[in-house]
């Protein structure tokens, strides 16, 4: 019984706590491109992205494109993003610094947790809501999903990893 209490790893002082930011890679140095350079980039997406977006991503989600961001969130929800909160969130990841406060999109505040080359990770600030936001990095377009129950981190962020994936080759 004293065995069940016990934790099978001793806990030492100063170990980080599983809400506080790991970074897995170099979080990118501080970008001199701006928003509106990324949005005269590119004004439109190709037809084959939206259909391979379709077939890759879980069913129920869709995808809301404005230079220079891609939306993908289920469709049951009711909020979009809106142009301000996008303007913010690719403007901070531009400049290195989104993990350093609260992210606000559709309509929730999340905490960015994960951060990787090109890659955010983050959970809802309310943790009853089983909520997560993910922002993907391209060279021309930055991708905000916001995923929900049923998926979960483990099931969405290798989804949309492979999406990014498939967009790099089509140089976005």
């Amino acid at each position: 019984r004293e065995r069940l209490l016990t934790p099978a790893i001793p806990m030492k002082r100063g170990r980080p706590r599983r809400t506080q930011l790991q970074c897995i890679d170099t979080i990118p140095q501080v970008n001199d491109t701006t928003f509106e350079e990324l949005k005269s980039q590119l004004l439109e997406l190709d037809q084959r992205i939206l259909t391979l977006g379709q077939k890759i991503l879980p069913k129920g989600y869709t995808m809301q494109f404005e230079s220079p961001y891609l939306a993908i969130s289920n469709i049951s929800d009711k909020k979009k993003l809106s142009a301000d909160d996008a303007r913010i969130l690719v403007s901070r990841a531009l400049q290195g610094n989104l993990h350093q406060q609260y992210a606000q999109a559709f309509g929730e505040y999340y905490i960015v947790t994960t951060c990787r080359a090109r890659s955010f990770y983050g959970k809802n600030v309310d943790t009853s809501k089983k909520i997560g936001l993910v922002i993907v990095r391209l060279k021309r377009i930055f991708i905000i999903a916001r995923y929900d129950v049923p998926e979960t981190s483990f099931d969405f962020i290798p989804i949309l990893e492979l999406f990014a994936d498939k967009l790099a080759e089509f140089d976005y």
